[in-house]
């Protein structure tokens, strides 16, 4: 077994912003897996990896229900955040993302827009990702 990745190299959650909750759950999943990790140490890291209103929600949850498994908790995260008011955030900003050449700078446009896309379908192939992000470019831009 080699030895688990030191707190600070864990990814951490906020639960805030454009907040990718499956991301975070599966780099979880992969340290359990990679490192063989027991659950009981990813459960006793969630109160350091969540940080503000991520943490103020697990302290309730934890405080009404006590200790519980990795498999769990990861549950109670997507209940928690993967909300139609969250799908509707991620999608509208897909959406009305336009590229300003004077803001942005191309390879970082396109990779957020691709990671919202993978946000919301993690199950699509890249293949259909770059279609439907295609398709998205040709509907909103315009050469002059």
């Amino acid at each position: 077994m080699k030895e688990a990745p030191q707190l600070k190299e864990w990814p951490t959650f906020t639960g805030e912003g454009e907040y990718d909750h499956m991301s975070f759950i599966k780099t979880i999943d992969m340290l359990q897996e990679d490192y063989s990790i027991p659950e009981e140490l990813i459960t006793e890291r969630l109160n350091s990896i969540f940080e503000k209103s991520a943490k103020r929600w697990y302290y309730g949850i934890r405080k009404t229900n006590g200790k519980n498994t990795w498999c769990w908790w990861k549950q109670e995260i997507i209940t928690k955040w993967a909300t139609y008011a969250w799908r509707y955030k991620i999608e509208n900003a897909f959406e009305n993302s336009f590229f300003d050449p004077d803001k942005d700078k191309p390879l970082n446009w396109f990779l957020k827009k691709a990671k919202r896309l993978n946000e919301l379908y993690p199950e699509m192939s890249q293949k259909m990702v770059h279609l439907k992000y295609l398709r998205n470019v040709e509907e909103n831009c315009s050469i002059p």
